[in-house]
């Protein structure tokens, strides 16, 4: 199964609609993460690092997993640019009913990573504990 932007509808909250050609030619993470976990901090820096060293797209995909996702798009978008310094995609925040979730696996914890190829192939889920 492969990402398509018209099936996903995933909006990044600076830089408009996902597109599969802004995000073809290397590997992608999507992760769906809650900021307000107590190790929000110290993980978003491994995957700072591989986006800056240019190894993988990043997409966080804002989710609220038991509370660790609270308010609305602008404030999390807003914790997630000025205080956790993160300059890639941010989505808005998807409900487990989103059809991202229905084709690919529902997060399993906070921090589920799904990975894509570098022609957006979908690979795996992690479930990272």
């Amino acid at each position: 199964m492969y990402y398509k932007s018209m099936t996903y509808q995933l909006n990044s909250l600076r830089l408009g609609l996902i597109h599969e050609d802004n995000i073809y030619g290397k590997p992608t993470i999507f992760l769906a993460m809650g900021s307000q976990s107590s190790e929000t901090k110290s993980r978003i820096t491994h995957y700072k690092k591989l986006y800056d060293e240019g190894k993988y797209n990043v997409v966080i995909i804002p989710f609220d997993h038991d509370g660790t996702e609270p308010g609305d798009n602008y404030e999390i978008y807003s914790y997630y640019e000025n205080v956790l310094g993160v300059e890639f995609y941010v989505t808005e925040k998807l409900e487990p009913t989103h059809v991202f979730f229905a084709d690919f696996g529902s997060p399993r914890s906070n921090f589920t990573e799904y990975h894509f190829d570098n022609k957006n192939k979908f690979m795996e889920m992690r479930a990272n504990e």
